[in-house]
């Protein structure tokens, strides 16, 4: 291997201005820099971004070739055992430690310079990384989606999403109001978490919110001090009814019954129990903006929770 990359080295056919070769280099003959400035290898945050490009390496494409890693290593020159060492991408080489033997030959850019140009590569390429806003990532997976047909999986992997609850929040975006879209391009709202709030806010409220954010306050701080209040539960005699929802057993219905008996339920009962069907299930998901491809446990899970987030306050609790 210190052969194949020395000879191509010392071939002159490389980058005239900065000495670079483009080659295919064996995961194995490839070691981290203890100098590297990355030491968060074991932080949730870390291991979830190795784990996203893992999932994304290992996509199927339509000729049955893995995509594989596309975004090259750049690595210094190789040592007298051949190795040559990272400057910028150990997350990508750490992705690839079990992956099948078609994927451990990693695309590298092998750099020629010093110690110095060597530590300039490695910080430039840190300082200069940025990610896409929240809206350009939802506009992205809209893409993915409509456009060239990825599956909830492969959108999640590739844009490093936990889960299709968390890609749900993205899809809400679109559902906003022109207005509220504006809000949310603006580079003070990076929180995907608070697109369900701010779908709560109607026109005077966001005019209240776009003041608030004018005069420094911080976006969370404005939203959540705009949201409107969640109404205090109703008493009979001056002290809580402190009734329990219905379950989907029964337990807690008077009449015992569970589901079937959920449409006896008051009129001024808060809680209302529905069973529907798994293709009914998708189609509500396909108007809430929710994957319809997943399993019946957490497509009840996520449709719960987009039901519950698009209510503008909520009354749990109240009469």
């Amino acid at each position: 291997m210190v052969d194949s990359i020395q000879e191509l080295l010392n071939s002159g056919d490389t980058d005239p201005i900065t000495g670079e070769a483009i080659m295919l280099i064996h995961r194995s003959k490839i070691i981290p820099d203890a100098d590297q400035d990355r030491d968060d290898w074991d932080s949730p945050e870390t291991i979830a971004n190795i784990q996203s490009i893992r999932k994304s390496s290992r996509i199927k494409l339509e000729d049955g070739r893995y995509y594989g890693i596309r975004y090259p290593l750049f690595v210094g020159t190789p040592d007298e055992n051949g190795n040559v060492p990272i400057i910028d991408g150990e997350c990508r080489w750490r992705s690839t430690e079990d992956a099948p033997e078609e994927l451990q030959m990693l695309p590298c850019i092998v750099r020629t310079g010093g110690k110095k140009e060597r530590r300039l590569d490695h910080t430039s390429s840190n300082g200069a990384r940025k990610g896409l806003t929240l809206y350009q990532t939802a506009m992205s997976i809209q893409k993915d989606e409509k456009e060239f047909g990825l599956s909830t999986d492969e959108i999640c992997a590739v844009h490093g999403l936990p889960n299709a609850s968390a890609l749900s929040k993205y899809k809400a975006i679109h559902k906003l109001s022109d207005r509220q879209k504006q809000i949310v391009r603006s580079g003070s709202f990076q929180d995907v978490n608070l697109v369900y709030e701010l779908k709560k806010l109607d026109d005077d409220s966001l005019t209240k919110l776009e003041k608030r954010i004018t005069k420094g306050e911080s976006i969370q701080q404005a939203i959540k001090a705009l949201i409107p209040k969640e109404p205090k539960p109703a008493k009979e005699g001056g002290k809580s009814t402190g009734k329990t929802p219905p379950t989907e057993d029964g337990e807690n219905n008077p009449n015992g019954s569970g589901n079937e008996d959920s449409g006896n339920l008051s009129e001024s009962e808060t809680f209302v129990s529905l069973t529907i069907g798994l293709d009914a299930a998708k189609a509500l998901a396909s108007l809430l903006d929710v994957p319809a491809d997943l399993d019946a446990k957490a497509l009840q899970a996520a449709l719960s929770e987009a039901i519950k987030n698009m209510a503008p306050a909520s009354t749990e609790g109240a009469e």
